[in-house]
């Protein structure tokens, strides 16, 4: 297992912890498998089990997620990455800011650009990123 992939990062945050992955699956909901799965990058976890691990690890999810490697040279990509960084699904942003998900989704692709009045109320998701 590579050392700086989810899955990685996510059994460091676990043995720092004194966790075993059972402890961890109890603690989180999640089974045991599903947990054996994540830290062998078999699979990649959702959103709302990256914010439960983190919380239960005490990391930040995007540690757990590796989101800082995320591309952002694009308005779409910041968009996405500045999302993940806050935990949110495209639905929960898009509710949030009264969108719906697949405009959210065009904007992430690049396909289309949000009006100024969806914009200004990005830039506060957008802040995380620092630029």
């Amino acid at each position: 297992m590579s050392g700086d992939t989810p899955g990685a990062r996510l059994r460091r945050a676990r043995l720092a912890k004194n966790m075993t992955i059972h402890d961890l699956a109890v603690a989180t909901g999640l089974s045991v498998k599903t947990i054996g799965n994540l830290e062998a990058n078999r699979t990649r976890a959702l959103l709302p089990h990256l914010r439960v691990l983190a919380q239960v690890l005490n990391v930040p999810l995007y540690y757990i997620g590796c989101f800082e490697n995320l591309p952002e040279k694009t308005l779409g990509q910041r968009i996405r990455k500045a999302r993940v960084f806050h935990g949110l699904t495209k639905e929960e942003l898009a509710q949030s800011i009264g969108v719906n998900p697949k405009t959210l989704q065009s904007w992430e692709q690049d396909k289309r650009k949000p009006l100024q009045r969806y914009l200004t109320a990005l830039k506060a998701y957008l802040a995380i990123l620092g630029k």
